[in-house]
This record gives structure tokens, C-alpha cells and sequence, in this order.
């Protein structure tokens, strides 16, 4: 599909000339509903004119609420803040998860689970929103359970997986005074969405037509014990594709399927785990074979400031070596507590 323009405005836009942002050609819009805990003084200002404008007009708008959680606790009622608001409408994108608050980040991905368990429920999508370096830090153990939105003010994202990328923060759209946030969509998730029996959709968490990646759905129909007619039912036209997938890893060798995992097609647990066990208990055997069990492999967990570089050093071993044992494709970049095999 085409990349969809996509912008994302909050009550700091001020009053928008919707009208003229249709006009200029955006395919969407993510209104910011609110910040922190379920707290009508937290509502954001023009959240509700601009979704009745966008519904209005019909204008593809989803929402995200800006998080200050540092408890379990306060992730439930940022989650309740938001499913008040949206209320009424009818969403064509998902509800974001805006993580990116300083002192939050301990714990941020299991209150991201605990929100999106909220949020999925009562039948929308749910997606997280974040930088670049908040999701190599702090968020990657997330994996590719939920469609991501991240940030990074660069000429290209640098990394896969993304459903959504905000590349600037200083775009101008006609009908908004000053700059807005542009992003560019890779995901027609209007028409995803569309026809779903709630406003917002279903993700493979909940129950409705099947969506997502092939992995969210084989995680979804292998959690919930999905099988036979039923299985078929849910999948829909996406049947084979999804039973293709579990196949394979009920055929593949183990070793196959370890170096599947360490290029992340199997994403991070419990999502892996679940996934691999789909045919019998595969994932102790592939995560042995991983983590160097019964042969000579070697394992080091990169620390901050280290080097591809430092690191063969210390290793006995080269730069190249390295790239191709971890499919590293740029040796400039590793990441904070990644595991990779030294020899």
C-alpha cells in the first residue's frame, strides 16, 4: 500500500481548521485524548472537538494518551481515562500507549501490557508510542506483540517492525497554526479496522475477524485454544497463511528455528514461548541451542558504551565474525543489554 500521511495533535495545536487539513490531503490523525490518570482535569482541551470534527468530516482519527504511570495502579486508570473519552466514536486507528515520560521507564512494558489487556478488551486495538531509544532500552522486550508507532527526527527510522514512523515534529499542514507532528503510516489500519462490531476494532487479543501480523494471530488462536472449524472461522481468508506458519514450526529443526528467533521472527516472550510450543514443548530446546547449551557457543550481553569493535577485541575475534553469527547488518549499531554469540 502507499504510506499514508498521518498527523498527531493535541490541545498544543490549538483550535484546527479541520476542513483545510482534509483539504491539504492527510489520511489520518492520532488526537491526543488526554494525560495521566482518569482525571477529567487531565482530559485533553480539544480532544473532543477534534474527534467530532474528524468524525464529522470523515477524517480516520485514532487517540493516545500521554503516560505518567509508575504503578500498575495508575496504568489501569490511564487505561479507564482513555475508554471514556472515546466512547461514542468510531476509531480507525489504534489507542496508543504514549511511553515516554523521564522516571517511568522502570516497569513501563509490564504496565504497557496491563493497559493494552484493558484497552483490547473492551474491543479496540492497542498500540505503543515511543522514541527510538526508549524502545531499544526499555521497551523491545515488548517484541512485536503490538503495532508500534515510534519517533525519531531522522532522515530514516533504523529500524523494522514499525507500523508507524513520526520522522519531524516541525511539519506544516494548512488549517493548523504553527508546527505539527507528520508521520508516515505503512499500515492501512482503516481498513483493518473497518467492519469490526466495536468503534475501535479488534487486535488478535480479542475476539472478532482475524488481524495483525501472522504472529499476533498465532499467538492469539494458540493462547485462547483456537482449533479446528473454530480456528478456521476466526482466520478467515488469512487460514493458510496462519496454519502455513504454525506448520513450519512444527516441521522445522530446532536449529532452524534458533536462528529464526535470533532474527526475531518469533518476537520476544511470552509471545516466543507460546508460540514455539504450539507443537509440543520447542521452545526449552531452541532456547538452549540459543543460549550455547550442550555445544561451545558463547554469549555476551552488550553493556553501555561498548563497541562491535571492542568487543572482537576482547574476543579474539573480528568485526565481520560477529555480524555474521548475530545477522548484525550495521556494525555501528548494538544496543544496551542485547545477547550476542562471540564465538
Amino acid at each position: 500500500m502507499a504510506t499514508k500521511k498521518v498527523i498527531d495533535v493535541s490541545y498544543h495545536n490549538g483550535t484546527i481548521n479541520w476542513e483545510k487539513v482534509k483539504a491539504a490531503g492527510i489520511d489520518g490523525a492520532i488526537l491526543r485524548c488526554g494525560y495521566g490518570d482518569n482525571i477529567s482535569s487531565q482530559d485533553d482541551k480539544q480532544w473532543k472537538r477534534n474527534a467530532d470534527e474528524c468524525t464529522r468530516l470523515g477524517i480516520p482519527f485514532g487517540t493516545y494518551i500521554y503516560s505518567y504511570a509508575k504503578t500498575d495502579a495508575q496504568a489501569r486508570s490511564e487505561a479507564e481515562h482513555v475508554l471514556r473519552l472515546v466512547k461514542g466514536y468510531k476509531l480507525s486507528y489504534p489507542v496508543y500507549y504514549d511511553l515516554e515520560e523521564n522516571g517511568t521507564q522502570s516497569g513501563a512494558a509490564e504496565r504497557m501490557k496491563i493497559f493494552a489487556g484493558i484497552i483490547e478488551k473492551a474491543g479496540y486495538w492497542c498500540g505503543v508510542y515511543c522514541n527510538k531509544s526508549w524502545w531499544d532500552n526499555t521497551l523491545r522486550s515488548l517484541g512485536d506483540r503490538y503495532t508500534k508507532w515510534i519517533a525519531r527526527y531522522n532522515s530514516t527510522l533504523g529500524m523494522d517492525g514499525v507500523d508507524m514512523w513520526q520522522y519531524t515534529s516541525s511539519g506544516t499542514v494548512s488549517g493548523i497554526s504553527g508546527k505539527v507532528d507528520m508521520n508516515h503510516c505503512y499500515r492501512d489500519f482503516p481498513s483493518e479496522i473497518a467492519g469490526s462490531e466495536s468503534g475501535g476494532g479488534n487486535n488478535p487479543g480479542s475476539s472478532g475477524s482475524a488481524s495483525g501480523s501472522t504472529l499476533d494471530i498465532v499467538y492469539y488462536i494458540v493462547t485462547n485454544g483456537i482449533d479446528g472449524d473454530a480456528r478456521k472461522s476466526y482466520c478467515g481468508a488469512r487460514y493458510d497463511e496462519v496454519q502455513s506458519f504454525i506448520n513450519h514450526i512444527c516441521n522445522a529443526s530446532d536449529q532452524t528455528l534458533a536462528n529464526e528467533v535470533k532474527s526475531g521472527k518469533y518476537g520476544n516472550n511470552p509471545v516466543r514461548k507460546a508460540v514455539l510450543n504450539a507443537c509440543g514443548n520447542r521452545y526449552d530446546k531452541v532456547q538452549s541451542i540459543i543460549n550455547g547449551g550442550g555445544s561451545s557457543a558463547q554469549y555476551y550481553t552488550v553493556k553501555s558504551g561498548d563497541t562491535l569493535s571492542g568487543i572482537a577485541k576482547k574476543y579474539g575475534t573480528t568485526v565481520s565474525k560477529l555480524q555474521s553469527l548475530n545477522k548484525i547488518k550495521n556494525a555501528n549499531v548494538i544496543y544496551a543489554r542485547q545477547k550476542i554469540r562471540v564465538k
